[in-house]
C-alpha cells in the first residue's frame, strides 16, 4: 500500500507490503511521488508472482550494492572480498537480475573477469552469497542455483581446477644468504623477521607486524593475534597462540621504548617488494616470502610433537585439509 505525504515543500512516497522491505523516497512534486509509488507497487506485484522486475533497481550491481550495505555493515568484509564485489559490480553493472542465467555467469568468469581456478571459485562463492541474501531478505525470486549450474559447466571446462600446489622449500644455505642480505640492505625486513617467521609459523607480514606489546604474556609464553584470518569472521577473530622456538628470544631483542605499541614497528607492505629483490640479487630462483611460512609449518609437522588440533592453533588453519596443503614434507625425512 502506498502513501503520499507532503513534508514541507516536498512530497514523500512510501510503499509498504507485508513480507517486503518498506521503500521510501522524497520528490519535488506530488505527481512524481505518485508515479514512483505506482512503479514500486507494480514491481512488488511482480515479485509476489515470482517475476523479477527490470530496471535500474533490479540489476546485479544494485543487488551487490544492497548486499554490501546490509551485510557488510554488520559483518565487515575482508579486503579481498570487498575488492571482488566492487569489480563484480562494475562488470555486471548493466546485467538485469532477470537475465542472470548460468550461461551469463559462465560468460562473466570467462570473458568479463578472465579468471580461473581458485580465483574463479571465490567469485562464484561471493556471487551466490549475494543472490541468497536477495532471495531471503528481499523476496527476489532469483535462485542461487544459477551459480551452481555455472560452476558445473566451468568445472567441465577445466576452469575451476586448482593450480599446482607449491612444494618449494628454502635450503639452509638460501636462508643464511637471505639473512645476510637483509642484514646489509634492509631495515624493514631483517634477519630477526626471517627467524621469527620460521619459529612462529605466523602469516607474514600481517600477523607479525600486527603483534602488540600489550598482548604479550611472558609468563605463559603466548601472544594474542588480533583479527586472525578466518573465512567466516573477518573482525574480532582474536586468538591466543604459543610462542615457540626462538620467538621469545627474538622479541626480547626488539627495542621497547616507552609508549611503543608494536613489537615489530615496520611497514610490512614493503616485504613483498624487498624479498623478491633479495632473491634476484642472490640468484635464488622461485622462492616467495610465504614459502618461509610453509617451511616453518613443515618443520613443525616434522617434530612429531603436536597433534593436528594443536598445530591448527599454532598455524591458524580452520580445516585439517588447509593445514595439509600448506605442509610440504620431503620423502627423505620419513626415514626415522
Amino acid at each position: 500500500m502506498a502513501s503520499i505525504i507532503k513534508i514541507g515543500l516536498k512530497w514523500r512516497a512510501q510503499v509498504r507490503r507485508k513480507g517486503y522491505p518498506t521503500q521510501t523516497k522524497t520528490f519535488s512534486t506530488k505527481t512524481l511521488a505518485t508515479a514512483w509509488a505506482r512503479q514500486i507497487e507494480g514491481d512488488t506485484e511482480k515479485l509476489s508472482a515470482g517475476v523479477i522486475p527490470k530496471g535500474d533497481a533490479w540489476t546485479v550491481a544494485k543487488l551487490i550494492e544492497v548486499y554490501t550495505d546490509e551485510v557488510g555493515k554488520s559483518k565487515p568484509f575482508g579486503r579481498n572480498k570487498a575488492a571482488v564485489l566492487k569489480t563484480m559490480g562494475v562488470l555486471l553493472a548493466k546485467v538485469q537480475l532477470a537475465d542472470l542465467t548460468p550461461d551469463r555467469v559462465v560468460e562473466y568468469i570467462r570473458t568479463d573477469r578472465k579468471v580461473s581456478g581458485v580465483t574463479a571459485g571465490i567469485d562464484l562463492t561471493y556471487l551466490k552469497s549475494v543472490l541468497k541474501m536477495g532471495r531471503a531478505l528481499h523476496k527476489i525470486p532469483v535462485h542461487p542455483s544459477v551459480v551452481d549450474d555455472a560452476r558445473e559447466t566451468l568445472s567441465h571446462l577445466g576452469l575451476l581446477e586448482r593450480g599446482q600446489e607449491r612444494d618449494r622449500r628454502p635450503t639452509t644455505a638460501e636462508i643464511e644468504q637471505l639473512r645476510g642480505w637483509f642484514r646489509a640492505h634492509s631495515e624493514t625486513l631483517t634477519p630477526d623477521h626471517i627467524d621469527f617467521i620460521l619459529s612462529s609459523c605466523f602469516r607474514p607480514p600481517s600477523e607479525i607486524v600486527g603483534l602488540r606489546w600489550e598482548d604479550l604474556n611472558r609468563e605463559h609464553r603466548t601472544i594474542l593475534i588480533r583479527d586472525r584470518k578466518d573465512p567466516k569472521k573477518k573482525i574480532g577473530n582474536n586468538q591466543i597462540v604459543p610462542l615457540l622456538g626462538e620467538c621469545m628470544a627474538i622479541i626480547d631483542r626488539q627495542p621497547h621504548p616507552e609508549g611503543a605499541e608494536f613489537i615489530f614497528p615496520v611497514n610490512g607492505d614493503t616485504w613483498s617488494t624487498v624479498f623478491p629483490r633479495a632473491c634476484r640479487d642472490l640468484g635464488i630462483e622461485d622462492l616467495r616470502l610465504y614459502d618461509l611460512r610453509h617451511e616453518a609449518i613443515s618443520r613443525l609437522v616434522g617434530t612429531n610433537k603436536y597433534s593436528i588440533l594443536e598445530m591448527m592453533l599454532i598455524t591458524g588453519h580452520k580445516d585439517p585439509k588447509q593445514l595439509a596443503r600448506y605442509t610440504q614434507l620431503r620423502a627423505r625425512d620419513l626415514h626415522r
